[in-house]
Order: C-alpha cells, then structure tokens, then sequence
C-alpha cells in the first residue's frame, strides 16, 4: 500500500513537470524590399507579432525570398529561408483549379512548402502579405492578409485585369479568405467590403491599421546635404513615393504641373519608385511637355535615403486610386509634411489631409499651390500627428481583438496532435 502511495507521487510530479508546450505561429514573408510599401507593412506586421507573443506563443520567421535576409536582420529579425522550388510553384496553381485541387485533396497531396512549415512544429501560417500561397495548403490553419480589393474597386486598370490578373485574384480571395481563422486588414471599409462580397464573418476579420516604415522610424540621418546632392536636388520639391503603375495615377500630377508651368511657376515634383510597366509612357509624356527640369524620377532609392527626401519636401502628394489604406501619408505625419492626398480615402486621412480628385489635374494643382501658404500647411502638419495618435489607440484595441482571435484558435488546436 506503501509503495502504490510512491508511485502515485512519482506519477504526479512527471506529470506535473512536463512541459507545456506553446502554439507555434510561424510569419511568412514572401516579397523583396523592392515591392515598395506592402514590404515595409509586411515588416511592421512581424514586429507587431514578435511582441504580441512574448509570453503567449510561440513565434518565428519564414523567408521565401533571400535578398530579404539582410534587411530583417536590420530590424533584429531573425529568419529561415525556404526555397519555393518549381514543385511548389505547380502544385500551387493547380490547387488554384477546382478539379486538380479535389484531386490532390483525396491522394492527401501537400506541398513541399507545407511539409517544411509541418517540420517546424507550425500551428498557424500567417501570411504578412497579400498572398496566393494559402491556395495550396491542405492541413495547416493561417491568417490571411488583404489590402485591397481594387480588381473590383477600380477593375479598369492593366495591372489588374490584363491576362487573367482578375481572374487570378478573385480566385485566390474566393480560396482563401472563407477558409482563413482570421484576415487581417487596414480599414473597417475592406472589412465590411470582404464580409459582404466573400461571405467571411465579420468577427473573423481584423482591423489592424497600417504604421510606417520600419526602416524609416528607424533610420538617424547625419548626412541630409550630401544625399540631396547626390540627387542633384533642393528643398522644396514636392515628393511621391510610388512604384510606376498605372493607378498610381502619376499622369495626373504631370498634367498638374504642365497647368503650373503654364503660368509661369516653377514647381518642382520628385517621383522615387520602381518601374511596373508605365514608365516609359510618363517619361515620355515629362519630355514632351518639356517639362524634364521640373519633374525628377529617382528610380527605386535606398531606405536610409527616404527620409530626407520627406523631410526636405514641401509636401507629399498622392492621387492614387488604390486603398483603402497607404502608407506614405503615415510616413509624412509622422515626419511633420503636409499632405495632398486622393478624395477617394478619407477614412484614412480624417481631416490631416488637403483632398485632391484624382479625375482632376486643375484640382492637383491648386492643392499645390495651397501648401505654400503656411497656414494651410501648418495646420495639416498638426491633425497629422493628431491622425497618428488616433491611428495609435485604433491599433491598441486591434492587437487585443487579434489576440483573442489567436486565442480562441489555440483552445481549439489543442484538441488534436
């Protein structure tokens, strides 16, 4: 009787110091740095996440792409690079297909991309970009990310709709998103637009507002004359930090400043950006209009250059017609410029922004000529850093929102290996 009493004990203590085990929650981060914005929001999410988890979970980094490596290690970011390999790319596609993906789905198929991520002991995938990835996965849960849903919105663009791009993007969105545990998004508009157009629970999706580069919170710049120099630039120029696609709406800002240029002023635009296919067709247009002294594209420029470029400004400018959400007017509040920004998003901007049609180049360009009157510009540097701070609390209650949501996931996980 003696001896059941020890044993007992024993048992009770191994199984009082077994250890318990946390959900695992591996990020994966897909684009280069060169993609612009959507890159630094995928890096702010990862941070976001690192700390939310302290204590809670789990968390690490997967990296599709290896250029990346050394920009996250930048930010402390630790990561494992996964190589997509041209397997992982067909199965993806044909997963896209209904009939391959039934197929794949009764002989229990799954991607090499997949069995890496099982290898790692992965709960939940959580997809920091907009991704087609998800499409394929068969076993493991994730959160998805949306930030747009302009193939829809604003479907007469090429990048959206020209060979097959519509069709591609509304058949991920349509494999996806009523399949993810959570989607993440920028605006209570997306929310509302993907509960309604793809059925997803409106307490599914998450409202995680965006923040600034990481980068450029993060850069200290000691050098500013030199960097302008380099670019053979002033003070004074009024700046548009946006890859070459066509809804980026740059066409409109050239008319502007031909209208300026009519009258004899001389206004100044820097665009800084990676070319997607619209280049060649603005430049032409810069020169035709002779407008070449007055109009500077930059190309795409180093990360520790940003942040001059803003605070050497006169105002940031964007007549974009994509959103709902985007980052440059988070970037020139919180580096104190004013900001000229499309009509079509004011939930985003509230009343720290001077409204802009994105139809109209005579609009563009009195809202240029506005912002040399201090008044005006002080006053949109003042509700910017107020919009910051409102932006700041929204995001608090988000995280909390996110983490209940992550929560309710793990009970469930647990009931299965």
């Amino acid at each position: 009787m003696h001896g059941c009493r020890i044993i007992h004990l024993i048992l009770l203590i191994g199984f009082a110091s077994l250890p318990c085990k946390k959900m695992k929650i591996i990020a994966v981060i897909e684009e280069s740095i060169t993609s612009g914005g959507g890159f630094n929001q995928a890096l702010n999410a990862i941070q976001q996440m690192n700390i939310l988890s302290i204590d809670k979970f789990e968390f690490s980094v997967v990296n599709t792409n290896k250029e990346n490596i050394i920009h996250l290690k930048q930010l402390k970011i630790e990561s494992d690079y996964i190589k997509i390999t041209f397997f992982d790319r067909l199965l993806s596609k044909l997963y896209a297909g209904r009939i391959w993906s039934l197929i794949f789905s009764k002989l229990k198929i799954i991607t090499p991309f997949e069995k890496c991520l099982i290898h790692k002991d992965c709960d939940l995938v959580y997809f920091v970009e907009q991704s087609s990835r998800a499409e394929s996965l068969q076993n493991l849960n994730f959160i998805a990310t949306v930030w747009d849903l302009c193939h829809r919105d604003q479907l007469e663009f090429p990048e959206v709709r020209n060979f097959g791009e519509f069709i591609k993007r509304e058949l991920v969105f349509q494999n996806t998103l009523t399949r993810a545990s959570i989607v993440m998004v920028d605006s209570e508009e997306l929310a509302d637009k993907i509960n309604s157009r793809y059925g997803v629970d409106r307490d599914r999706i998450v409202n995680m507002p965006f923040s600034p580069s990481p980068f450029l919170k993060e850069t200290q710049v000691s050098d500013s004359a030199n960097i302008l120099k380099l670019y053979k630039l002033d003070y004074g120029y009024y700046f548009y930090p946006a890859q070459f696609w066509a809804h980026k709406n740059h066409f409109r800002i050239i008319e502007a400043v031909k209208i300026l240029h009519q009258e004899d002023t001389q206004y100044r635009v820097v665009f800084v950006g990676r070319d997607k296919g619209n280049y060649d067709f603005l430049d032409r247009l810069i020169r035709g209009y002779g407008l070449s002294k007055h109009i500077k594209s930059l190309g795409f420029i180093p990360a520790e250059h940003m942040r001059v470029l803003y605070e050497n400004c006169q105002a940031v400018i964007i007549p974009t017609y994509f959103g709902s959400t985007n980052l440059p007017p988070l970037e020139a509040w919180f580096l104190g410029k004013p900001l000229i920004y499309s009509k079509l998003f004011s939930e985003q901007a509230g009343n720290a922004a001077l409204f802009i049609d994105p139809d109209d180049a005579n609009s563009i360009a009195n809202a240029m000529k506005s912002m040399l009157d201090e008044t005006i510009s002080d006053k949109l540097i003042k509700n910017g850093f107020k919009r910051l701070q409102e932006i700041t609390i929204i995001k608090k209650k988000a995280e909390e929102q996110l983490i209940s949501r992550i929560i309710q996931f793990e009970k469930k996980r647990q009931c299965w290996n």
